[in-house]
């Protein structure tokens, strides 16, 4: 078995063969190689010229994190400490551009991926749940949201927003990128912020705008979700993802909810 290297471009039908049922639902590999393909955090080992395994990150400088994602192995050459391997290289990487936190997002009943993060030292951060939503246009009054000034969130240093799958610290300078593109969603009450959500157009998947759902009431939320509806129509998106770590938004229609854990570890 070789060591770790870039992924080339004869990898990928070797890696899809086997990445088909990896949850319940399937696999979302196929929707994302091409452009993860595209920068230098896809990676692969192969056995005997055949990729048997891969793993991509993603470094956010500004935000001082490193985001490890899409760890397969092919099935017989699973227990052998590949999964390690992989972590422990993006590790290194980390350390080696100044990066200080490392998270990962594991299903709640992915046993075994929970068993080793906690082997390697990761804890869990928080719970999130996922719900998806179909576009279309509500024939609703149009939604207004209040604005909104960074210094007003007294808890940033503790909130994320997810972005193409990954859950991105919300920090000062992303924050301002996100509101001036009218992707901050807010709803006060006496001047106090009552609920945030936060609209991202995936560069990975196709077809998806993402929803975080940071806080908020029940009609803030609905309000949020019809929004987005709305937005996902105009822009063509036939797909929403909904991330928050609410159990229960109180919205008749949602795909069933699939929970999963924010791991992190600090380097």
């Amino acid at each position: 078995m070789k060591n770790i290297r870039n992924s080339i471009p004869s990898d990928k039908n070797q890696i899809l063969s086997f990445c088909k049922n990896t949850f319940s639902w399937g696999d979302y590999i196929n929707e994302v190689w091409d452009s993860w393909e595209k920068d230098d955090g896809l990676v692969i080992i192969e056995d005997d010229k055949t990729a048997i395994a891969m793993c991509h990150a993603v470094k956010y400088q500004n935000e001082k994190m490193l985001w490890i994602e899409g760890i397969r192995v092919k099935e017989n050459y699973r227990n052998n400490g590949i999964a390690t391997r992989f972590i422990r290289y993006f590790e290194k990487i980390a350390i080696a551009s100044g990066i200080k936190h490392v998270n990962m997002l594991i299903e709640t009943e992915n046993i075994s991926s929970l068993n080793l993060a906690k082997k390697l030292e990761y804890k869990i951060i928080s719970k999130w749940n996922y719900f998806s939503l179909k576009s279309k246009k509500n024939h609703v009054i149009q939604i207004q949201f209040d604005q909104i000034n960074v210094n007003e969130l007294k808890n940033i240093k503790n909130m994320r927003f997810v972005e193409s799958w990954r859950w991105v610290p919300l920090i000062e300078s992303n924050f301002e990128n996100l509101n001036t593109c009218g992707n901050i969603l807010c709803k006060k009450n006496n001047e106090e912020i009552q609920s945030l959500g936060i609209i991202s157009e995936s560069d990975s998947f196709d077809d998806t705008i993402i929803l975080t759902i940071v806080f908020g009431t029940y009609d803030d939320i609905h309000k949020m979700i019809v929004y987005t509806q709305n937005i996902s129509s105009e822009k063509n998106y036939s797909k929403i993802r909904i991330l928050t770590e609410e159990n229960d938004l109180g919205i008749d229609g949602l795909g069933k909810k699939f929970p999963f854990y924010l791991v992190g570890k600090t380097l």
